[in-house]
Formats: structure tokens, C-alpha cells, sequence
């Protein structure tokens, strides 16, 4: 029996975690198997688990308020040592007595970000969290999905679009600025929901926006790109996701209703001030944008103003279903770039902090090594998530 298992059997995983906000302290370490402490709760073993760039910031100390306050609200007052990842694939090791699934069970979930993540052998979580992982997606591709995938579905709702549902009107034109992670995902659930989407994104994505659906994909590079941004409209919505901010919807000559970002100050302005310093400071922030945004011209719909919206990562067993369901038909997907052994995880940090990847970066848990891994600190960059927190 190799040490890898005897540790497992022992009670003891291997995860990689900090303990202090540097990224410099990432370290692979052993640590205790979580145990279920409610009826709800589940205890999975990892498979795969992506990396996003709200993990990043957390090593980092990004939301570092706000999520001690939601831990100390849970009774949960333990900052460190962190564990970061936020969705992951695997098997169910054990279940409460109120959940449906049961040990053996392949399963896809999500982890919130005040609760200890999934860049470990075990994770727990509630049973809302997870469902039946889709047949048609592979561990790696399954263990990339929900958080980016469930981010969109926030997004669109914010944006009063509900995902995957038909559209009130066919003529619904939407605006999406970015094609990464959660780009990629709102792309397929609002070409499912029958809406135009004209898409905003560097040259070499282009091809792949038309392949998802897509009516019109531009390239944010070329000379006449704001042109034609404003051409293509009006948009029903705005979706940002590629980090712009909601200050940018006052930015051009463009006719929309609703202008949805996922990069909000939030998390910054209650890191440096407190939280109800912070939160008013933000939502002043906020008031500004709406400002701006209702200068850039009618809406082209409604008795409203065009106005910004923030929109946030939110756990929702109905869209997890829902995604599993798309998946099985056809009509989700989810793009990998690399998926690395987790003993390898310092290399994965550092490729996710350079940015730019073309696809989900990934940790394998499924894999055993051939010796033993490196207990050793990493080198992992310092980052600075553009979305908050998503």
C-alpha cells in the first residue's frame, strides 16, 4: 500500500492550502479529512477541481472581510489554514441522512467562497450544492463547469434574462463583452433561450463564438470595434464579462436597457474600509454608474432608464440541474486548456495567474503518484482577480 493511500485511510488528505494571505505561502500539505457535522452535509472525494480567478485572490487576501464575516455568521470562525477551488468533480465518500445521493456516486458541485474549497483530496459541502455530474462530460470538463456556469446564470438573471428559457421575443438582442470562463457558458445558455447574441472578443476566440451560436462575433482589437458595437444595437442587455466594470457603460454611444457586470468594487472598497464603510462606498459607486450609463442615451425598451447591475457567483441546485440536463443534450460544453496531477499544483497557479489561458486550468486528484510529491512552498504570482467574486 503506497503512502498516498495509507494516508487516506488514515483519516488524513493531501490539499494545498495557506496560512497567511500570500501567494507565496501556498503549500502542499496533509491535513485532517472533513467530517460531516449536519444531515445535509456530504463528503466527497475529489476527482478534478478547477482554478478561477477568485482563488487567486483569496491567497491573496481579496474578500478576506467579508467572507470572515459570513464564516463567523455560519459559527465557522476559522480563517486559516485556507483551502481555495470553488468547483470540482468527484465521487460521494459519505452522505447525511438528508441528502439523495449516496457513496459511490459521481458528482459535480460548487463550494462558496467563505467555506474551505476543493483543492484537496475531500471536500464537503451541502447537498445543494452538488448534483449528478453529466455522462457527456468528462471529469476534467465537469470539474471546470459550475462555477463559471452558474456565475452566467446569475448574470442573466440580473440582466432579467432567466437562463435557458425561452426569450419573451425572438428579436431579444444581447451584447456579451468576453468569451473566457463565464462568457463561454452565458454564450450557450442565452443562444438556448432562443436570443441574438453578438459577441465581443479577441480575433482568435471569434470562431468559436460563431460555432456557439453567436450572430456576430467582433473583434475587440480592430480599429473600427466601438463602431461596431454601436451598430449592432440596441441590446436588450450588457453582459461584462471580461472585467470592464460597470463605469464602462457610460463609456460609449451604445442603446441598451441593462448593463451587467461581474467586476464590482464590492470586495475591494470593504477590504479597505470595513464592511459598512465599504458597502456604502460601493453602492455610491454604483449610483454613478447608473449615472453614466442613463447619459449614454435611451433605453431602447421600457420606461427606464438604461442602468448597471452587479451580478455574483451564487450556489442554485435548480441551475446545476439544469446545466446537467443542457450537457446531457448537447447544448453545454466546457473548454480545458490543461489539466495538471495535484501534486503539481504550484505550476497550475502560476499558469492561472498569467491569464489569457483558453480554457479551464485544472488540479487531477484521480491520478496517484509514482512518488512522493514536494511539501515545498510554491512560486505562485500575485493576482488580482478582475472579477469580483467570480
Amino acid at each position: 500500500m503506497s503512502g498516498w493511500t495509507r494516508g487516506l485511510n488514515a483519516g488524513r488528505m493531501q490539499a494545498w492550502r495557506v496560512h497567511a494571505y500570500d501567494p507565496g505561502e501556498l503549500r502542499l500539505e496533509q491535513a485532517r479529512v472533513p467530517t460531516l457535522r449536519a444531515p445535509d452535509d456530504v463528503l466527497v472525494r475529489v476527482r478534478a477541481a478547477s482554478l478561477n480567478p477568485l482563488d487567486l485572490g483569496m491567497i491573496g487576501g481579496y474578500g478576506a472581510r467579508v467572507l470572515n464575516a459570513l464564516r463567523k455568521l455560519e459559527g465557522a470562525d476559522v480563517e486559516f489554514p485556507l483551502v481555495v477551488g470553488r468547483d470540482f468533480v468527484g465521487e460521494v465518500e459519505l452522505a447525511g441522512a438528508e441528502t439523495r445521493l449516496r457513496p459511490g456516486e459521481r458528482v459535480w458541485g460548487v463550494v462558496p467562497p467563505h467555506w474551505q474549497g476543493a483543492h484537496a483530496q475531500y471536500v464537503l459541502v451541502k447537498n445543494r450544492w452538488i448534483g449528478p455530474a453529466p455522462r457527456t462530460l468528462s471529469d476534467s470538463q465537469a470539474g471546470g463547469a459550475l462555477y463559471a456556469a452558474l456565475t452566467a446564470c446569475a448574470a442573466l438573471r440580473a440582466a432579467g434574462l432567466p437562463p435557458a428559457r425561452r426569450a419573451a421575443r425572438r428579436s431579444t438582442r444581447v451584447l456579451l463583452l468576453g468569451l473566457g470562463g463565464v462568457g463561454h457558458a452565458a454564450l450557450q445558455l442565452l443562444v438556448c433561450s432562443g436570443a441574438q447574441v453578438v459577441v465581443g472578443c479577441s480575433d482568435d476566440l471569434r470562431a468559436i463564438a460563431k460555432e456557439l451560436g453567436a450572430v456576430a462575433a467582433l473583434d475587440r482589437n480592430s480599429p473600427d470595434y466601438d463602431r461596431l458595437l454601436e451598430e449592432s444595437g440596441p441590446y436588450e442587455a450588457i453582459l461584462d464579462c471580461a472585467g470592464l466594470g460597470g463605469a464602462e457603460a457610460g463609456a460609449r454611444r451604445w442603446r441598451f436597457s441593462r448593463y451587467v457586470t461581474l467586476s464590482s468594487p464590492l470586495l475591494r472598497e470593504t477590504d479597505a474600509h470595513g464592511v459598512l464603510a465599504g458597502s456604502l462606498r460601493a453602492a455610491g459607486s454604483l449610483a454613478n454608474q447608473c449615472a453614466g450609463a442613463a447619459r449614454a442615451g435611451p433605453a431602447p425598451t421600457g420606461p427606464c432608464p438604461p442602468h448597471v447591475r452587479w451580478a455574483y457567483f451564487m450556489p442554485s441546485a435548480e441551475h446545476i440541474e439544469m446545466l446537467r440536463r443542457l450537457a446531457e443534450r448537447g447544448k453545454f460544453s466546457v473548454q480545458v486548456e490543461r489539466t495538471y496531477p495535484w501534486w503539481e499544483g504550484g505550476a497550475a497557479y502560476e499558469r492561472a495567474g498569467r491569464a489569457h489561458a483558453r480554457g479551464k486550468i485544472l488540479l487531477d486528484f484521480a491520478v496517484a503518484p509514482t512518488h512522493s510529491p514536494t511539501h515545498s512552498p510554491t512560486h505562485s504570482p500575485t493576482h488580482s482577480p478582475t472579477h469580483s467574486p467570480n
